[in-house]
């Protein structure tokens, strides 16, 4: 019969062998790549925050990946599908009207400026508290100077917001924001429309 201090040192071996396979089985995945800085940061503190272990890592050119356990890649995947990160990254008029030596006709110019406005519109409005995600929709009619009935400036915006956010309070800054931002644009020509996120499912 084995001695009791040698058996407890074998049974602590053991364990000790035990753990260790087990961690080395939870090996790490990627779970974004290609980060600025300021959203990996984001993500990996709304990781930490919900208990989920993470770190990241430096890529190519400046860019940077978030890494998780792959038993916990599923929860991660969701809970930033919950919270709208990585944010979507927007073109502003800065970025879209750079200059190039590509000359563009009037046309292209107008449909690039809407879609540049737009944009911006967008990014303001998704820095919003609640809300996830935003789009915003210009729509500026080519009218004859000399017509009598020209066709009204509209926009629309759909909102993602939260699922325990209420968002409904800022609809009228929202109007007023996109209203002063486009020329001519009547306050009653411009729709709101909130998409509320379903709640996470109970485990």
């Amino acid at each position: 019969m084995k001695p009791l201090v040698t058996r407890h040192s074998s049974l602590v071996a053991a364990l000790a062998a035990l753990a260790l396979l087990a961690s080395g089985c939870d090996k790490e995945t990627r779970l974004n790549s290609n980060l600025d800085e300021t959203q990996a940061n984001l993500i990996v503190a709304a990781l930490l925050d919900a208990g989920i272990s993470c770190h990241k890592t430096e890529g190519d050119e400046g860019a940077w990946n978030v890494m998780v356990a792959e038993s916990r890649f599923a929860d991660a995947a969701n809970l930033l599908d919950r919270k709208g990160l990585p944010r979507r990254a927007y073109n502003g008029v800065g970025e879209v009207f750079k200059k190039s030596g590509m000359v563009s006709s009037p046309s292209e110019e107008r449909i690039r400026f809407m879609d540049a406005l737009a944009q911006d519109l967008a990014r303001t409005i998704s820095g919003i508290d609640g809300v996830l995600d935003a789009r915003v929709h210009i729509v500026l009619p080519e009218n004859d100077p000399f017509a009598r009935n020209a066709l009204p400036s509209s926009a629309a915006v759909a909102l993602r917001a939260r699922w325990d956010a209420d968002v409904t309070d800022y609809i009228p800054a929202i109007k007023s924001l996109v209203k002063n931002a486009i020329e001519g644009l009547a306050f009653e020509k411009i729709s709101v429309t909130v998409f509320q996120d379903p709640p996470p499912a109970k485990k």
